[in-house]
């Protein structure tokens, strides 16, 4: 599959999930519908490094993070499939023809006019064949929105705290302060 172009295909899919989300799609929530709705090849699965990880691993002694073996990575560094960070880049390139709302709330991806007027095009025309059948979604599979990170937590912390006697609820509001405090200053 070399002859695959990740990031002409990975446009065409972002795209194609975006459209159908008019308001836009915070990035976790479009990861997973595009992971539920497509099958990419395998070899776009591979873990690699996020973020400081390529530092970390740097600093553990490792030249080329693509020699060490799969489940080593795994065991050392924090991980993401690799489609997800091309995915990113897909993302990028679609800002900059304008396709992808510059004005969106941090984290959120959401198509612009002229990038909902695309996705009625013919947005996969200049995929071959074998490119078309990856960027397709999968009509078996629907899409089942998991509840967010930040909606699973207010949903944990309202059960948490409906009960709760009030001054156990502030001093669970102070360490929250503290551990923000923390974290904003390291």
């Amino acid at each position: 599959m070399k002859d695959i172009r990740n990031r002409e295909v990975l446009k065409v899919v972002l795209v194609t999930t975006l459209s159908k989300h008019p308001s836009g799609l915070d990035i976790h929530s479009a990861y997973d519908e595009i992971e539920s709705l497509f099958t990419f090849p395998s070899d776009w699965y591979r873990e690699i490094p996020l973020g400081s990880a390529y530092d970390e691993l740097t600093k553990m002694g490792y030249a080329d993070w693509r020699d060490i073996p799969q489940d080593k990575i795994v065991e050392l560094v924090k991980t993401e499939p690799q489609w997800k960070n091309e995915i990113r880049w897909a993302r990028n390139d679609l800002r900059k023809e304008g396709l992808l709302d510059e004005t969106a709330t941090r984290g959120i991806w959401r198509l612009t006019q002229k990038g909902i007027t695309h996705a009625r095009g013919r947005i996969s025309q200049t995929l071959t064949d074998q490119e078309k059948v990856i960027a397709t979604p999968q009509e078996t599979k629907t899409y089942v929105p998991k509840i967010g990170k930040r909606e699973s937590l207010n949903k944990s912390l309202s059960l948490l705290t409906t009960n709760m006697p009030l001054g156990d609820l502030e001093l669970l509001v102070d360490i929250a302060r503290t551990i923000r405090r923390r974290s904003t200053t390291e």
